[in-house]
């Protein structure tokens, strides 16, 4: 696609957005005055595969490799959920054998229309499914690409803004109003839909744009080198203070040639579950000639089994062990992956960057990972409920409860 086109999809888009400016600022404004508290309707710990790429016998595949201890498929690749008759094949497949599913929604970047299945899919899922079809996978990684892509790439939400409130009342707005025209433009969906996505940075703002539930991304060493501990205590107090549900998904770098071994994938699944995830997923991409499950390798699958016969076949543990939290000023989007990591993907770093990826780094020494990090308002002065015995502030406060 020329970039010509994509600036015009990109000013059409903005269009829209304006247009429905009332309508994200009332969603905003709903989400302010509202807490929602986490209510699960059982014990139900989701594990399993993401299948990223090939047609529906790859996943049959890995459905069949996997049944007996994994749970959980994401139907990951758009040769399948483009095709409706192909997917209603396969989530039959997937429903006569136990497993829930999602569904994930392609896009050319964040514009429309989907690569999806038809407008009346996801309202008939639930008539042929029930449960089982837990949701929609929307778009990928946005708050990853807003602190990483270009100011001109049409993936970034925000290109610019005056302060970090103004970013991130932005970021909200943009995120909504393109969930909404998702739902109730181009799809038909029940009302109760969940929306999922995963990401490695600001999934605060992921959380508070609509989505349900934010995978939070472990990479693979060596080149992706990251705190596992930051990214469960980011995306795990999120969670927690705004009434959704969190999970990991294992990936690996584009540069590598796949998967982490079975011994650092199933310690990996065990930090996950201790920490309380409800979603522990191993993604899974492109095949190669000598893959028959994608990059997942025997090893893969061991490591998949032991991990589901330690947790009695799939047995959440604590749902929020984190009993402290640090909390951040109000809309400061700094991405955590090292003091020098920029600010809303629009700054660079500053001493205070500093300061909060110091402070966190003793703190998660100091409580062994059971501290999570929130911010000390939802976003542009709206207020928020902190469900911690202990809140260390970003200006040296503690308050005890």
């Amino acid at each position: 696609m020329s970039s010509g086109v994509r600036r015009n999809q990109r000013r059409h888009l903005l269009a829209i957005s304006a247009m429905l400016l009332v309508f994200g600022l009332l969603l905003t404004s709903i989400g302010t005055t509202l807490l929602v508290r986490p209510v699960y309707e059982d014990r139900v710990l989701f594990v399993g595969v993401d299948v990223g790429y090939g047609d529906e016998e790859d996943v049959y595949r890995i459905a069949d490799a996997t049944r007996g201890f994994a749970n959980l498929i994401i139907i990951g690749s758009t040769r399948v959920t483009s095709n409706t008759s192909k997917l209603i094949a396969v989530c039959d497949y997937l429903y006569q054998r136990g497993f829930y599913f999602i569904v994930y929604v392609g896009y050319a970047g964040i514009v429309f229309p989907p690569r999806g299945p038809d407008a009346s899919f996801f309202e008939n899922a639930t008539r042929r499914w029930g449960n089982r079809c837990l949701g929609a996978y929307l778009f990928d990684e946005v708050g990853g690409k807003q602190m990483d892509y270009e100011i001109d790439n049409p993936d970034k939400l925000v290109s610019r803004a005056d302060n970090t409130s103004d970013a991130a009342r932005h970021f909200i707005i943009n995120m909504n109003t393109f969930l909404f025209l998702e739902k109730q433009i181009f799809y038909s969906p029940p009302s109760n839909l969940k929306l999922y996505t995963s990401d490695y940075a600001l999934y605060w703002y992921d959380f508070l744009s609509g989505y349900n539930t934010v995978l939070c991304e472990f990479v693979g060493e060596p080149r992706g080198t990251q705190n596992r501990q930051v990214a469960i205590a980011l995306d795990r107090g999120a969670a927690k203070t705004l009434g959704k549900s969190w999970g990991t998904i294992i990936t690996y770098h584009p540069a590598d040639d796949g998967l982490e071994d079975g011994t650092q994938l199933y310690s990996d699944m065990v930090l996950a579950w201790q920490s309380g995830a409800r979603y522990i997923v191993v993604f899974d991409g492109n095949s190669t000639p000598s893959g028959q499950y994608g990059v997942l390798m025997q090893e893969h699958l061991d490591a998949m089994k032991k991990f589901w016969d330690k947790t009695n076949g799939g047995q959440r543990c604590d749902e929020f062990p984190a009993d402290v939290a640090y909390v951040l000023p109000a809309d400061y989007g700094y991405g955590f992956r090292g003091p020098q990591d920029n600010i809303w993907g629009l700054w660079p770093s500053d001493s205070f960057s500093t300061k909060i990826w110091n402070d966190t780094s003793t703190l998660l020494t100091k409580y062994a990972g059971k501290i999570d990090i929130v911010y000390e308002e939802k976003t542009h002065n709206a207020p928020v409920d902190l469900p911690y015995r202990t809140l260390i502030f970003w200006n040296g406060t503690t308050i005890q409860r």
